[in-house]
């Protein structure tokens, strides 16, 4: 199975450190900036909508949680 919080991680650093350089650099700035705004959303989405586990007291039921923003009450019927 693929490991997306890896994956996540791995590029997310690496998009932050190129960041890092471009706003060295006066002409790219704008674009650094955009790049570092998407990935402070990214962030928030991947905190706001990352799932953990809860062992129950029966060992065969292990309950699924997703966290989400505050307000936000998920599907509407």
């Amino acid at each position: 199975m693929a490991n997306y919080e890896k994956m996540y991680a791995v590029l997310c650093g690496a998009v932050d450190d190129v960041i890092d350089d471009l706003e060295r650099i006066p002409l790219a700035y704008a674009s650094a900036r955009k790049l570092r705004m998407a990935l402070q959303t990214t962030e928030d989405l991947y905190i706001d909508t990352s799932a953990y586990s809860e062992e129950t007291g029966d060992r065969r039921i292990i309950r699924m949680h997703f966290d989400r923003p505050a307000g936000d009450e998920g599907p509407k019927e």
